[in-house]
């Protein structure tokens, strides 16, 4: 499972935490709680709710789209607007790697991640309908849609941003949380909007332990790893490769202890 959305998820809620109690320092242990109760989360919701998986994809798709409002329409509407000529026009090295160019390049490795969605779509090809056609389709079509949400929603960001090193050094350790406050300047509004993007994020944890799991099911199947007879093995009337399922959430769960527990 992509250890990336959990280590969000995880520091998106102590963030969370800190705006709302500023005194608040989150210990390792809590961390791992947290860790723990979105892997649980997911791994129930992967045994008992798995036939539910695409209604739950059909409604995390609405909440994606109207997420994205309630989200940029209060900063549209309540924030301060930055300079556009050095919002487009102002570049800076902020890695201090000695040249724009490669500090382009590196920003460019942050973003990669969101093309985990289209990539764990593919493992799970084996459970569609006409995958050949559908597949390709979803993985084009969710680039250009969330290419062009996510084009707007990052000028939206620069143009509201204010003074970025505040934003940089806030204390949530998350900018953007600074800045709904910045625009909204409510506690319970930018919980709202944050609390938003976890719940996201959450789902997004569900599908990736679905498609590890599939993954990990399909090596076993080919012989591919150890234990290869028990972890491929699909129990009558369960109709999802259980055995993975269930090694997937006890090898993150080690590794979450691995990670985080120290």
């Amino acid at each position: 499972m992509s250890d990336f959305s959990l280590s969000l998820s995880r520091t998106i809620i102590n963030g969370l935490i800190v705006l709302n109690n500023p005194s608040y320092e989150a210990k390792a242990w809590e961390s791992t709680l947290i860790i723990w109760a979105v892997l649980t989360f997911s791994l129930l919701f992967n045994t008992f709710f798995a036939s539910k998986l695409p209604l739950l994809e059909g409604i995390v798709l609405v909440l994606h789209i109207l997420g994205f409002f309630a989200i940029l329409i209060p900063l549209w509407v309540l924030a301060d607007r930055g300079n556009a000529s050095e919002v487009f026009f102002t570049f800076t090295d902020g890695g201090q790697w000695g040249s724009q160019g490669l500090s382009c390049l590196v920003g460019m490795l942050s973003p990669v991640f969101s093309f985990i969605g289209p990539d764990s779509a593919t493992h799970m090809s084996e459970e569609l309908q006409d995958a050949s056609r559908t597949l390709p389709l979803a993985m084009i079509w969710t680039a250009i849609i969330n290419g062009a949400m996510g084009f707007v929603a990052i000028v939206t960001f620069v143009m509201t941003i204010g003074d970025l090193q505040t934003a940089l050094s806030s204390p949530t350790g998350y900018p953007f949380i600074t800045v709904f406050y910045n625009a909204t300047h409510s506690h319970v509004g930018t919980s709202l909007m944050t609390t938003i993007l976890i719940i996201m994020l959450l789902f997004g944890c569900v599908t990736n332990f679905a498609t590890s799991s599939r993954q990990l099911w399909a090596f076993s199947r080919d012989q591919g790893t150890p234990f290869s007879h028990w972890l491929s093995a699909v129990r009558p009337g369960w109709d999802i490769p259980l055995n993975s399922v269930i090694f997937s959430y006890v090898f993150s769960m080690c590794l979450s202890l691995i990670n985080f527990g120290r």
